[in-house]
């Protein structure tokens, strides 16, 4: 079990005072136990993350005690996405707790190999138990799931922990590869058979108003014959 070390923090302490110092302020409780305020080295901080999920159960010295604590929450800057407090959360070996516990997956599916895709729906999961129980990650040995295995909540092992999910949900499944669509490029596309079609019925047009012109001419010229003929008979 990974060991932090914390120092009581007194009510006056400025807790901006202490982030500038490379310190951060956090906070003790339980159930079972008085609230303490604290005092974490950020450095120190930092590298446990590095090793540690969400559900890992750390030793807190205080005082020269070893407190069982589980890290519940850390609250960041918004505008850095530095921590700036911490609440660490001390119970006996067996109170029962909730925590989300990571799943990760271990090796390559042999329909992976086959040209499936992996996907992973869930990668973390809530669990009730005690919290001796409680592990730091999920492994799933996935090496040998074919195209259109799945793993469901059913499927996990975690022994003396009751699941908060339902056990017919899929955390992950081998699905089959996309079908490519390949085009043909030396085939027109729609969009030039119909700049094809639109050019065509230009044309078209074009050739209509020529024909209705030269009718327009000859009917005109013909009126005009007719003219001049009653013209001259009338003279």
């Amino acid at each position: 079990m990974l060991t932090l070390q914390a120092k009581k923090r007194k009510a006056e302490v400025n807790p901006n005072s202490l982030r500038h110092d490379g310190k951060l302020p956090a906070v003790l409780y339980g159930p079972d136990r008085e609230t303490v305020s604290l005092t974490i080295v950020k450095k120190e901080l930092t590298e446990l993350m590095k090793e540690i999920t969400r559900s890992t159960r750390l030793n807190l010295k205080l005082d020269d005690t070893a407190n069982k604590v589980f890290l519940k929450d850390i609250q960041y800057n918004y505008l850095t996405d530095e921590p700036v407090h911490l609440d660490f959360y001390e119970v006996e070996d067996d109170h029962v707790v909730e925590m989300e516990i990571p799943i990760i997956t271990v090796g390559t599916p042999e329909g992976v190999n086959s040209g499936g895709i992996l996907d992973q729906l869930m990668e973390t999961i809530m669990v009730s138990g005690k919290a001796k129980d409680i592990p730091e990650i999920i492994k799933l040995d996935v090496e040998e799931l074919q195209i259109g295995d799945s793993i469901h909540v059913s499927d996990l092992e975690m022994e003396g922990l009751k699941p908060q999910t339902p056990q017919d949900r899929a955390v992950l499944s081998i699905l089959s590869p996309r079908k490519e669509i390949k085009i043909d490029l030396t085939e027109p596309t729609i969009g030039e058979e119909l700049l094809v079609e639109e050019e065509e019925l230009e044309a078209e047009e074009e050739e209509l108003e020529e024909e209705l012109e030269a009718e327009e001419e000859e009917l005109e010229e013909e009126l005009e014959a007719e003219e001049e003929e009653l013209e001259e008979e009338l003279e």
